[in-house]
This record gives structure tokens, sequence and C-alpha cells, in this order.
């Protein structure tokens, strides 16, 4: 059964002052389905996933056109309120950026500032959002004891549940498993698996057995264009565009 669109992106371009980043990109994005960015350094990748939830909206000199809609209204229209955009369209980080407070703090801290004081529900969401990021084990005594404690594997799923702790839609991922060690690495890879039951996931990654590994769909960025997107299976095993082909066997990037 095909899923629906979550999130649809037409022609975006994207310039850094003088210099365009993304030239007229389109993509569909599918419910509870994990759709895996590739490329070499330097294609857009990041820039693009970061026109998902705004983040590009915070850089000095950034012009941005075209449309990108979440469940069919345009985020880049004057009435959408960033803040609550961004509670549905959640991120995860290439490093481990934790608060430097406790455990319990790190993740409590979205619902909080979405106005969730009461103490009892607090906890119920810290549980719930560290059970989620397969963190809440080897944690749950240390809920008072300081995130920056934590190994840098631990550090990123827990960045993965204050992510969720907020309920979000959309989760990004902007090259999560580069600062982690290969054990580290899988734990997150088996915990996105996961998560695609509740979210809709979109990773960056330079691994290209990562994206093998967890996603559903994947596009191939080079140059700031989507060059390439299908099906993972059909990208790997028979990818149309010679660029993709030279890209996936290891021949330039």
């Amino acid at each position: 059964m095909d899923h629906k669109n979550k999130m649809v992106v037409r022609d975006l371009n994207l310039w850094y002052g003088d210099k365009q980043a993304l030239k007229d990109n389109n993509l569909n994005i599918k419910e509870n389905r994990v759709t895996a960015l590739i490329g070499p350094s330097g294609c857009g990748k990041s820039t693009f996933v970061r026109c998902l939830n705004r983040m590009n909206d915070l850089i000095e000199g950034v012009r941005i056109t075209g449309t990108v809609t979440l469940d069919g209204k345009n985020i880049y229209d004057k009435d959408v309120d960033v803040i609550a955009l961004r509670k549905r369209v959640g991120m995860v980080f290439q490093r481990p950026n934790p608060f430097p407070m406790s455990v319990f703090d790190n993740v409590a801290y979205g619902p909080r500032i979405h106005g969730i004081k009461d103490r009892d529900a607090l906890r119920r969401i810290v549980e719930e959002s560290l059970v989620n990021a397969a963190l809440w084990n080897e944690v749950s005594d240390r809920l008072n004891k300081s995130a920056l404690e934590l190994s840098g594997g631990q550090q990123q799923r827990l960045c993965i549940a204050r992510s969720i702790a907020v309920k979000p839609e959309v989760v990004l991922f902007d090259e999560p498993c580069s600062a982690l060690d290969p054990i580290a690495t899988g734990k997150i890879e088996d915990l996105i698996h996961d998560l695609k039951k509740k979210y809709t996931i979109v990773i960056v990654t330079h691994n290209m057995q990562q994206a093998a590994r967890v996603s559903d769909y994947t596009g191939f960025f080079l140059l700031g264009e989507l060059l390439e997107f299908g099906k993972t299976k059909d990208i790997f095993e028979n990818p149309k565009k010679k660029e993709t082909e030279g890209y996936i066997t290891g021949r330039f990037g």
C-alpha cells in the first residue's frame, strides 16, 4: 500500500547571499517511512533538511523560494508559527548536544516550554520518551545526574528522547551517527527502524550502508540538486542516473 505524503517539497531553491545552494528540488516525504538523503559533502543535503523545519531562517542572508507543505499547509506562509512548526518537525543534529542539566531536565525541557508543569505528567513523558529512545534501562537510576556524564551514543539517544518528548510528527536526523562508534551507531539505526511506526523520518547520512539499512526511500543530492529519488532498493540496485551509480559504487564523492 502507498503511504500518504506527509511533507511535499516543490521547486525549492535556496541562496546564501549570491550563492545558490539548492536548485529546483521536488520531493514527496511519505508518512511513517524513513527517507534517506545521500550525496557527497557540501552537496546541499543538510541545507535541504534544514528547510523542512525552517532552521535556515536563523542564518543571515538566506533567501528561499518554492513551497514545503506539511499536511498540505505551506510552512513558509506568513501566518506559520515557527515555534509550533518545530514542535511538529523535530531535529537531531550531527553532534550530540545535550543541555548542561540533568537527564530528566533535558527530556522535560520541551514539554515545560509548551506549558506542561505537572510533575507527574512530566515524569510520565520523560519515562516514555526515554523508553522510546531505547535509553531508559541505561539511565533510569541516573535521571538527576548531568546529561554530560553520559557516553556519546547515550547522549545522542538522549537528544532523540528530547526531540520526541514534545510529540512531533516528523523527526529530521542530520548525520546523527557521524560522531559515534559502530556499536552506538547500530543502536541508533535500530531505534530509527522502531521510531518510524510513530513518526515520519528524514535522515541525512554520508554512510551509504546506513542509508541502505535504515531507509525506505533514498534521494541522491549533487551540487544542490536532488538528482534521483526512489525506493531505496531501486536506488542502490538499479540507479537510473550514471552520477548516482558512480557515487554508490564509490567511483566519486
